[in-house]
């Protein structure tokens, strides 16, 4: 069996995908990958401002303890023509211009006024409060980086910078399937051997969330005709091709068949629980993903696999890709040694020590009721035990892509 490292290494080496380059408007390149480096265009600060509502005084700050307030400046307007010199002060407001001569701003907290006479209650320092042109950034430098995902923080910056338009990665076109003739949709009637579909919608509401174009495909029959039919027209407009259920070994698998039909697959058995079994490879142009059929395996293996792997194929390299671990003390005690790699789904929880893991009762890899309380997955090495209060790995659950 395959290592969840090694494999998560090789399959994101081996993913081969030049997204296309599409020009969009700000707004609509949220959550995309940049597709250029962006430079600076204006200072930043653009002037000399402000950091607080207070005073800006002028001239020599030693053996002055008072100031005549002889101008007034708002954020919005000019103080090209206002100079300060020593004992002389202007009432100033967050954000704007700095008069010519000033040395420092007083917040206002700090002051005593008296008609127009300003003093201070704390002492001064030369430069305080005042944010000069440039000191953040400078124009003709890097602003952001090819391959970097554009997060609402990515989006405002490049708004102060005066762009309204930037080149992305084209956002990707992703088909959702089920496999069986055993699944229905919900709003069917379930009869004698029928279950439903909760794999598919498990897929459609993680993706929708993301800036991708998701079209779902519905649930795949165990007929291989159809089957190939369908992946093959999918393949003519998808970039990435999911399905689940029918990746395991003596399955009834059409799916699977259709596949190396119509392109390649590798297999792989993971040393993981839950998910031992994921398939990935290629239609045409398309790549495809096979999920195990319990629903806990295709959520585990779909976060931990193939999140990362639809973050490189629209755009961002591999060190970026992978989903973030962050530490945490358990609440637990795991005593029975396991072959593979074991990810628990956990109540993650934080007080003044840091965070804490809870293990949540109902483990099996098809009982997905304990995924809504579960706000992470607790990793658990293979062939090792854990103490209560033991540090472990931990990846939240977000839900994100």
């Amino acid at each position: 069996m395959l290592d969840y490292y090694q494999a998560l290494q090789e399959l994101l080496e081996k993913l081969s995908h030049t997204p296309k380059v599409v020009q969009t408007d700000l707004l609509q390149a949220t959550n995309l990958v940049l597709a250029e480096d962006i430079a600076v265009q204006y200072n930043a600060p653009l002037f000399d401002n402000s950091a607080m509502d207070g005073y800006a005084v002028g001239g020599e700050l030693a053996g002055c303890d008072e100031w005549q307030i002889v101008e007034r400046v708002a954020a919005g307007d000019s103080a090209e023509n206002i100079v300060l010199t020593t004992g002389q002060a202007a009432r100033i407001f967050t954000g704007a211009p700095v008069p010519k001569g000033t040395t420092a701003v007083i917040q206002q907290e700090s002051t005593i006024v008296e008609g127009n006479v300003l003093k201070a209650t704390q002492a001064i320092k030369k430069d305080q409060n005042i944010r000069y042109c440039g000191e953040e950034l400078s124009k003709g430098g890097k602003l952001l980086t090819a391959q970097q995902r554009l997060t609402p923080a990515a989006i405002a910056l490049l708004a102060s910078q005066g762009y309204n338009q930037v080149k992305v990665y084209k956002p990707l076109t992703i088909y959702v399937f089920s496999t069986g003739n055993e699944l229905i949709e919900p709003n069917q009637t379930l009869s004698t051997g029928k279950i439903y579909d909760a794999n598919r919608y498990l897929l459609l509401s993680w993706l929708q969330q993301s800036p991708h174009q998701i079209i779902d495909g519905g649930i795949l029959p165990d007929n291989q005709q159809q089957t190939v039919l369908a992946l093959a027209e999918a393949s003519k407009k998808a970039d990435v091709i999911i399905t689940s259920g029918g990746v395991s070994v003596g399955e009834e698998d059409h799916v699977r068949a259709a596949i190396l039909q119509l392109g390649e697959l590798v297999f792989w058995k993971l040393a993981i629980k839950p998910g031992k079994p994921f398939a990935w490879g290629n239609i045409n142009n398309s790549k495809v993903f096979m999920l195990p059929g319990n629903p806990v395996s295709s959520l585990v293996t779909f976060q931990q696999l193939v999140v990362p792997a639809l973050r490189v194929i629209a755009g961002e390299p591999a060190s970026k890709a992978m989903i973030k671990p962050m530490m945490a003390k358990t609440k637990f005690a795991v005593n029975k040694v396991q072959p593979r790699r074991e990810f628990l789904r956990i109540g993650l929880a934080n007080d003044e020590a840091g965070f804490w893991a809870e293990r949540l009762e109902n483990q099996g890899s098809a009982m997905l009721a304990t995924c809504i309380t579960a706000n992470a997955l607790a990793e658990i090495p293979a062939n090792a035990t854990v103490n209560e209060n033991d540090l472990i790995k931990i990846f939240p659950l977000d839900y994100k892509v």
